[in-house]
């Protein structure tokens, strides 16, 4: 049951992606761009809004919601280019040696977390709801009389709580990686 529920999250996100790449073609203006980033949720379909908005006309501004936005490589390499080609000759030389720290750091990696604000925002929702599921199941096992129930909220809690304290564990590392990075990257 698990599996399947995957499988349909990941054909639906996929399915998303595209129509988000179809909604671009379809976008006129860089105005209509930035409504449709405002109006798609995933953050994979606001950096792809984001890289196209950025390829019409260059702006600061865009170019640091590309790095808040995306988690992949070739974002962040489109990311180091629209600076390295639009902006000041002063800031140019900086931009390239920050890219090739990037090139050295994550030549060989599949997904990039750089934004520190962001990742330690979804940390902290992802301790919130870790704490939540054991002190949810932690109060129905205590205030229970039925002995189902509190198998039930045991499991509950054993299971849900793991998968919680894994992903919170992932994204505080990503957190701490950003923050040393911050300044490097």
């Amino acid at each position: 049951m698990s599996l399947a529920i995957i499988l349909i999250y990941l054909k639906s996100k996929k399915l998303y992606e595209a129509k988000t790449l179809m909604l671009i073609d379809e976008a006129k203006s860089i105005s209509d761009l930035e409504e449709l980033r405002d109006k798609r949720i995933s953050y994979d379909s606001k950096a792809s809004v984001t890289k196209a908005i950025l390829i019409k006309n260059f702006k600061a501004e865009e170019a640091e919601k590309l790095k808040k936005y995306t988690s992949k490589l070739s974002d962040m390499d489109h990311y180091y280019a629209s600076y390295i080609k639009n902006a000041d000759p002063s800031i140019r030389e900086e931009y390239k040696l920050r890219r090739e720290n990037f090139n050295k750091k994550y030549k060989g990696k599949r997904w990039v977390y750089l934004d520190f604000k962001e990742n330690l925002r979804t940390s902290c929702k992802w301790l919130v709801c870790f704490f939540l599921i054991l002190l949810s199941a932690g109060l129905v096992q205590k205030y229970t009389t039925s002995k189902d129930l509190y198998v039930g909220a045991y499991i509950f809690q054993m299971v849900f709580g793991f998968v919680f304290m894994i992903n919170t564990i992932i994204w505080l590392s990503r957190t701490l990686r950003s923050y040393w990075e911050r300044d490097y990257l």
